[in-house]
């Protein structure tokens, strides 16, 4: 389980990032009423919620008909000043941990977003019925049979803007024809039925040793994390391992779909960069709201471990989508480390939740509850980070080529960074993928699963 960091009289408080986005799925087990659900929203609100100076003064929870209404009344003055972008939502407990834990969810095993009228796939998890049946990187779904027969994408997106009737419901079973366009051209149908799926941490081929094109001889260590869940430890370790027994001072570090997890593995991944570092040396600073502080700020220095190597710089390769505790690790090695990200400008989300249960209920509250500093004083990113960095490279993310493979766009600027200490393209601080391309978003339903939460674009 995740190091619990905060505690509240009923409520188990595992602080973790999640990504921007919608409200979390599923509803309460039988028992639990309405009414007492909410009470339990607003009382914890109350007590924990980050900006709780923009609570509303008075509330009554009966004009209210679930928690979910009342929790998105509560957050609306957040919300529009962009602090809390969805980030607080409900969700169960068993949803919650299934992600976090294990990276298991219900469904076809697919990552993708929409260009225009079409939708691209930017990730297949291996193992799925996705991977079994020949999705992969840069495949373009073109049309989808619920039921009734092949309705294109286009056609589908007018109605049903997130895809979510389209693809179905997150229950084992739902079946889906689609076809699809292989990146080699061919068209293909086939049926894809959800079942669960557990993510591989670390993205397929697992970390590798690139060389800098400047200097072939310079070995440069690359991983693609694809989310911060507890079974990236053990990858990451080993990675990290690898890396310092070739005495790898350059690093990739991708996290272009990486919409965050738990702080406890944004904290590992300094400690493996930080061998040149002390326990006396600040990784970064979590406060909470000001009847919370000073008692329960947290301020996390470095641990180097047996594995953990001391870089000269390191490349993130970033996206619109790269968020949370994706930016705790690039903001937090800041200080310490030559940095740049490499990409597009990262989400914007400085803040973290706490989980807060309901006894003898299946019921989550994700609550923003504290936010984040590293060791200069540096948060409030809520426009991403590109603003607050020395170095931020605009590259292309090319569905044409694996990430990973030195030909690929952002793959191939993180190189020429990393030897040369420029940017091909100063990446402007307003280019997040939400902001700078026309046309291009990611499928949201209007009430993400626990997994979509934090895996934007996932079905």
């Amino acid at each position: 389980m995740p190091r619990p960091l905060a505690a509240a009289a009923g409520a188990l408080c595992a602080l973790l990032a999640a990504c921007g986005g919608g409200g979390g799925g599923g509803n309460a087990a039988g028992g639990c009423a309405d009414a007492r659900e909410k009470r339990f929203v607003l009382n914890t609100a109350r007590e924990w919620y980050l900006f709780d100076d923009q609570l509303p003064a008075a509330i009554d929870t009966a004009d209210y008909a679930t928690a979910s209404d009342l929790l998105e009344a509560l957050t609306a003055a957040a919300r529009a000043d962009g602090k809390d972008r969805d980030f607080s939502y409900l969700t169960t407990r068993a949803a919650d941990d299934a992600i976090l834990q294990s990276g298991r969810f219900v469904g076809f095993g697919f990552r993708s977003r929409i260009d225009g009228d079409r939708l691209w796939l930017t990730d297949v998890y291996e193992g799925s019925p996705a991977f079994e049946g020949g999705l992969a990187r840069g495949v373009e779904i073109t049309a989808i049979d619920a039921g009734e027969g092949f309705v294109p994408v286009a056609a589908l997106l007018a109605d049903d803007p997130g895809l979510d009737a389209a693809f179905g419901p997150a229950t084992e079973g739902v079946s889906r024809g689609v076809r699809f366009v292989q990146p080699g051209g061919g068209i293909v149908e086939a049926v894809f039925t959800k079942r669960n799926v557990e993510i591989t941490p670390l993205a397929q081929g697992g970390p590798a040793v690139l060389a800098l094109p400047a200097n072939p001889a310079v070995p440069v260590g690359y991983l693609a994390l694809r989310t911060f869940i507890t079974t990236a430890e053990e990858p990451l370790r080993a990675a990290y391992a690898d890396f310092r027994a070739q005495g790898i001072e350059y690093f990739i570090v991708d996290l272009r779909y990486n919409g965050g997890g738990l702080v406890s593995i944004a904290e590992l991944i300094g400690d493996l960069n930080g061998a040149a570092r002390d326990d006396a040396d600040v990784y970064l600073e979590m406060r909470f709201n000001a009847r919370k502080a000073p008692g329960n700020d947290v301020v996390r220095r470095f641990r180097p471990q047996g594995e953990s190597v001391a870089p000269v710089r390191i490349a993130f390769i970033t996206t619109g989508l790269t968020a949370s505790a994706s930016e705790i690790v690039i903001n937090s090695l800041a200080p310490w480390v030559e940095v740049a990200i490499v990409g597009d400008d990262t989400l914007g989300k400085p803040v973290g939740q706490s989980a807060f249960d309901l006894s003898g209920c299946d019921l989550r509250l994700r609550l923003i509850a504290f936010q984040f500093t590293n060791a200069d004083g540096l948060g409030g990113y809520y426009e991403g980070l590109a603003a607050t960095l020395p170095y931020a490279c605009r590259a292309e993310d090319d569905l044409t080529q694996a990430p990973g493979d030195p030909q690929e766009g952002s793959t191939a600027e993180a190189l020429r960074w990393l030897g040369t200490g420029a940017c091909t393209e100063v990446l402007a601080a307003d280019r997040s993928l939400a902001k700078s391309r026309a046309g291009l978003r990611i499928p949201h339903g209007r009430k993400p699963t626990a997994a979509q939460v934090y895996l934007p674009g996932l079905y």
